[in-house]
This record gives C-alpha cells, structure tokens and sequence, in this order.
C-alpha cells in the first residue's frame, strides 16, 4: 500500500458521532488503507457488483465497522465491467448511501449507523469513494429468517411469515413517509437481530419486538414530488423489488394499499415492473 494518494473530492463524517474529529484525522491521514485486506472481506448475498465490503474493528469509535469500498469485480466481462464503471463514475453510490442514511435515521428508519464518506484518487484517472458505518449485529436477513422458519417444525407458520411481512412493508412504508425511495428493498437488504437458535422458539410477540435494520442504502434517494398521487405513482416502483417469500406481488400491494387498493396501482406496479418509462425496457419485456 505504497501508492501515492491523490485528495479528491468530498470527506463527509458525522457530526454526531463524538469521536468526528479524531475519525476525520484518520481519513486525512490514510490510515484506512491498510484495512483493504481480503482477510477482512466481508461476505454477504449477491455481492460484489460495485463494491467491496471489509469488516475491522476502529479505534476512533470503539466498535465493528464496515468500509464499503467502490470496486467492480474482475470476474465480469469486458463491457459488463465498462458499463458499471460508467455508472459509478456518474453517480456516486457510497456518496448516496451515506446521506441517505443520515436522513432515514433522522427520520426514524432503522437503517444503518454512517459514520464518514470520503473519496480518494489511486490515479490521476481513478477514483475510489469509501463509504464507513457501524457494523449491524444480525445473523440472518429476513431472506435467510423466512428459509429458517419454512424449514423448522413450527406449526404456524403462516401467521409468523405474515408478521415479518407486516414488519417489512412497514418499513417501506416508513421510507416513503420520509420521502425517500429505495430501490432495492428485497428480503436480503433487511438484517434482523433473530438469531438462528431462536427459531425454534419464535412467535408472533418476539418478531414484533425484533430488530429488522434497512441497510446498502446507496439505492436509495429522495422523492421529488410530494403531490400525494403522483407521490404513490412513483414510490410504486421501490415494490418491484420487495419480493417476500413466495407472496404474490398483488398481495403485497394490497397490504401495502390497504383500502386505497384499486386495479389502477395494480397496473402501475406491472408498468414499473415492465421498465417504467425506459421504453426500450418495455418493447423487450413485452417481446419476451
């Protein structure tokens, strides 16, 4: 880790945090470099598109914390790999995943502690963004909770898979009351503090009192209008992607919904479902 590095762009940490001076000293000082170690990769679920992951514990918060680091993985093909970079050179996902998660906190959603963002140059024509947030004590995501709960003995089932549903629409619902939008809200970007061993023991109280913690908020933005039905029109999309168990989409929409359910939002979640306003998404589906 002898490279020369070029200071570039924004160090953003938060002002709550206590320690902020003492961690903005250890981005200034690059002390964070020797943390880009494979031994401290952070495995997760379908990772690895635009970033890596390193879990280590630091010395100016006193606890685990993860470094999300933007990367593109070697493994893709070539214009697969020159398509992301594009991407992330145009939008800076750990720069929208640090504010995001200041304002979902603000706002009561159970997402991720963000502790600094900050970018970096290896290159005079590469760059790198760090985004550092308190590590989430989970075992399980909810993806892996409802797996768990199908394959244990528990004799009522449907009413506990029920309530974790409940628990996640809720938070959807909670991100679009703060009118913010997640594109990717699907079971394995929810952590919860259920651990394994419990599951045998679960039931409708415990779930109720758990922990369920939104996290990779870096698909994550603010809503533009606030018009209550062009509002719905466009949070409407941030459901294509809450895919629960085996649920069907329009029974999520309805709870979703609840009374306000007509076929009319049924048609504009197949709308997005199809690509949304990207017609040349739309002429392919349709075409499939």
């Amino acid at each position: 880790m002898n490279k020369k590095i070029y200071s570039h762009g924004k160090l953003l940490v938060n002002q709550d945090l206590a320690s902020h001076k003492l961690m903005e000293n250890w981005i200034r000082n690059k002390r964070f470099l020797k943390y880009e170690d494979s031994q401290l990769l952070l495995d997760r679920v379908g990772g690895g598109k635009r970033n890596r992951l390193y879990c280590f514990s630091n010395e100016c918060v006193q606890c685990e914390v993860v470094m999300k680091v933007s990367h593109i993985s070697q493994s893709y093909k070539f214009w697969r790999k020159v398509d992301l970079f594009i991407k992330s050179y145009l939008k800076d996902y750990n720069y929208r995943g640090y504010i995001s998660s200041v304002k979902l906190q603000k706002m009561g959603v159970d997402t991720i502690e963000p502790i600094a963002y900050w970018t970096y140059k290896p290159s005079l024509l590469h760059h790198k963004s760090y985004f550092l947030y308190k590590k989430v004590k989970s075992e399980l995501t909810v993806a892996q909770l409802f797996d768990e709960i199908i394959m244990s003995d528990i004799d009522d089932k449907d009413l506990l898979v029920k309530t974790i549903v409940n628990r996640c629409i809720g938070i959807v619902k909670d991100i679009h009351t703060a009118n913010m939008r997640h594109d990717d809200p699907h079971g394995n970007n929810i952590l919860t503090d259920i651990r394994c061993r419990d599951v045998a023991t679960l039931n409708e109280r415990k779930i109720l009192n758990a922990r369920f913690t939104l996290i990779d908020n870096d698909r994550c933005h603010a809503a533009r209008s606030v018009v209550p039905g062009i509002k719905k029109f466009f949070d409407l999309k941030c459901l294509v992607r809450l895919k629960i168990c085996n649920i069907p989409q329009q029974d999520l929409l309805r709870q979703y919904l609840g009374e306000s359910y007509t076929k009319y939002w049924w048609h504009v979640l197949n709308f997005w479902k199809l690509g949304g306003f990207r017609i040349h998404k739309q002429i392919n589906n349709l075409l499939k």
